[in-house]
């Protein structure tokens, strides 16, 4: 291995070099990002009875969540950003999570800053209003809402340190492997 180290740090340079060029041939992305929250209007209190009706719409606005999730990423509600588009090319743009009870992060990607932007409002918007139109059959009292100033737009571009990085660390492990193999199954036969 001694003898071969710098065939194997010249080879992985060169790997390492060729996926930086690579990326940076690469187009650049941009990634809307924003949060949906999730809410639901307190009764009014009763005059009969207390109630604690405060942690009973909050408790029916988190269950809810994960249903509002589910409508986000439905097949439907991801074509409403191009109804020209593959579904499966659609969906590897979108991501989205619950983050906390009532909350959820939404991530589009777009070729553009303006694409990007786009995507997001029309994916968040067609989802709210499906449940707009669902929520009279469920519970009127439950809204889903935009935060303000989503969504933000990020640059998310190859980084070509990373892409260098693995890429000459992938190529030095397999070379040295070959090279430990090659010289044990040489050393075997000989024996």
């Amino acid at each position: 291995m001694k003898q071969r180290i710098a065939f194997v740090f010249a080879v992985s340079i060169i790997i390492g070099l060729a996926g930086a060029a690579v990326s940076a041939v690469l187009p650049n992305q941009y990634t809307a990002e924003g949060l949906l929250v999730v809410t639901r209007k307190a009764d009014e209190p009763s005059k009969e009875f207390f109630t604690y009706e405060g942690n009973y719409a909050e408790q029916n606005a988190a269950a809810y969540t994960t249903t509002f999730l589910s409508i986000l990423q439905s097949p439907g509600n991801i074509k409403s950003m191009d109804a020209k588009s593959d579904i499966k090319k659609l969906s590897q743009l979108v991501k989205a999570k619950k983050e906390g009870s009532q909350t959820i992060s939404l991530s589009v990607k777009g070729n553009s800053p303006e694409q990007a932007w786009y995507f997001w409002n029309k994916v968040s918007d067609s989802a709210i209003q499906t449940h707009s139109q669902l929520k009279e059959n469920a519970d009127p009292l439950i809204s889903v809402t935009k935060t303000p100033n989503s969504p933000v737009i990020l640059k998310t571009y190859p980084e070509w340190q990373k892409i260098f990085g693995a890429g000459f660390l992938f190529s030095a492990v397999i070379l040295s492997s070959l090279i430990v193999v090659k010289q044990y199954l040489r050393e075997e036969r000989d024996h």
